[in-house]
């Protein structure tokens, strides 16, 4: 898991961009994309031709430049951008093959550039339904990669088929052409699942949604009109078309702005895609049954093979990738009850449980138990934000001071325990003492800085007189006789035989407060 702390948190609120910076962007990026858009359509020759390719350019931009600026969804909104931009290079291709009469450009190229840009696309998409468990990840990309291949089957055999014979349209053409509305129609299911997670701000799932409606609407219409006649075009279709991009480019300047948190009562919207997935993988069958039984038309079983393969590697994709996203749900949870939150440090009864496992050699070392003082006074004049960020940064410059090997946990809501393997007294006075020099630098929250008043105590565990658990025990009143002392001392109890006998108190030459 994540080494997240409170700073960490803090840095990644500051990181988001002015709220009114978002909204002039979404309207530059409005009225922009819809300025092009309308030209594309509208106007013939050069100019059209040229405002269609900066059109599909411009929203390609605009998603790429979003996703290396976002704090959380740079990944999924990269992916995004990698699909438009696909589309765009293929958007390119085909105003140069058409319009400035490069004809040895091989139409396969144009085809297969618009095709795989789906690919980026559906798991983009598919991250973004569930950013706060990555583990779903790649069954969701699959999932869309699933309702792909059933809707293409489906449209295959119902739309394209049955006027196949009579088509001027090249049989290449016919078979990309359904591609595209399957790949519309996929996207368009992710993005309502989006929607009824919750997962993103209602206005982005609302323009994904309807960016892939629109989208899923322009190429439907351009396959009917091909089917038509080969030469089939339409304004209509070219601006559906853009104004999806378009919106699929406002999406991602909107998603800059902090998302609200999931609501748990839509989580069921996974297993109803899950179950959609299953129920749409029985209609090509289906189908396919009924075209032989009811009909004289002849299925070739090229086609028939190509997509049963395909289908069947995706299905077998979704079970491997199912049985690994368990595991790692598996080892999360196990996680998540064994760590606090906010600073990603052990239980006390995990911590226990851990120290205590092992040969004699491995249960003998030092502990020491750093407690914070006056937190109470922090949060009264500060508030639940500031105690928690302070408390968060201690935990953190105690597992620096200790070392990756140390077992470091959050032993009460004031204190973090630290046991070092291995470690002699010498060596945890060391340790303690360089804690405090970190410790008295302070720290800034919010343009105030803030100190860290703490007292350590120390003690030491051989497995065998002492065992952890009571080093611990004697670490922890080591401290609470350092407490009496006030902030930056170091208690050190050097007595094995049951009570604490000896401390040495070191003041580190200042008396912190809790607040500046």
């Amino acid at each position: 898991m994540p080494d997240v702390t409170t700073q960490g948190v803090e840095q990644d609120l500051a990181s988001f961009i002015d709220p009114a910076r978002v909204r002039t962007g979404v309207l530059v990026v409005a009225i922009v994309t819809t300025t092009l858009a309308l030209t594309a359509s509208f106007v013939a020759g050069t100019t059209g031709s040229v405002a269609y390719v900066v059109a599909l350019c411009t929203c390609a931009l605009v998603t790429l430049v979003v996703a290396m600026e976002h704090p959380h969804q740079a990944r999924a909104w990269r992916l995004v951008g990698a699909g438009m931009t696909l589309w765009a290079v293929g958007g390119f291709l085909l105003v140069l093959q058409q319009d400035a009469g490069f004809g040895s450009i091989p139409t396969l190229v144009v085809l297969l550039a618009h095709t795989l840009g789906y690919l980026p696309l559906l798991l983009g998409i598919g991250e973004l339904c569930d950013p706060h468990l990555r583990v779903r990840h790649l069954t969701a990309a699959v999932d869309g990669v699933l309702l792909f291949l059933a809707l293409y089957a489906v449209l295959w055999l119902l739309v394209v088929e049955p006027v196949a014979v009579n088509s001027s349209l090249p049989k290449l053409d016919r078979a990309f052409g359904v591609v595209y509305p399957a790949g519309d129609l996929a996207v368009v299911m992710l993005t309502f699942r989006l929607i009824t997670a919750r997962t993103a701000r209602q206005r982005v799932g609302v323009l994904l949604h309807a960016g892939a409606v629109l989208i899923t609407a322009a190429d439907i219409g351009i396959l009917a009109l091909h089917l038509r006649s080969a030469d089939g075009d339409s304004a209509i279709t070219d601006l559906a078309y853009l104004l999806g991009l378009s919106a699929f480019a406002l999406a991602s300047v909107w998603s800059l702005l902090p998302a609200p948190p999931p609501v748990p009562a839509r989580a069921n919207s996974s297993r109803r895609l899950a179950r959609l997935v299953a129920v749409s993988s029985l209609l090509p069958p289906l189908v396919l049954g009924a075209v032989v039984m009811f009909t004289d038309r002849e299925v070739g079983l090229g086609p028939v093979a190509i997509w049963m393969l395909l289908i069947v590697g995706a299905a077998v994709l979704r079970h491997v990738a199912s049985v690994r996203e368990l595991e790692q749900a598996h080892e999360q949870s196990l996680w998540l009850a064994s760590h606090d939150l906010s600073t990603n440090l052990l239980h006390r009864s995990a911590f226990l449980h851990e120290v205590s496992e092992g040969s004699l050699r491995e249960r003998s070392g030092t502990v020491l138990v750093v407690e914070v003082l006056r937190l109470g006074e922090l949060r009264d004049a500060r508030g639940h934000d500031a105690e928690d960020f302070v408390f968060a940064t201690v935990a953190a410059r105690v597992r620096a001071a200790v070392g990756e090997n140390a077992i470091v946990a959050r032993l009460a809501h004031d204190q973090v325990a630290a046991f070092m393997r291995a470690a002699d007294l010498a060596r945890g006075r060391q340790v303690a003492t360089s804690l405090q020099h970190s410790l008295a630098a302070g720290v800034a929250w919010r343009d105030v800085q803030l100190n860290l008043p703490v007292v350590i105590g120390v003690a030491q565990a051989d497995g065998a007189v002492i065992d952890v658990l009571g080093g611990v025990r004697r670490a922890a009143g080591a401290a609470r006789l350092g407490r009496n002392s006030g902030p930056g001392f170091i208690a050190i109890d050097a007595d094995l035989t049951g009570s604490v006998a000896t401390r040495s108190i070191v003041h580190s030459g200042r008396r912190d407060t809790a607040m500046n």
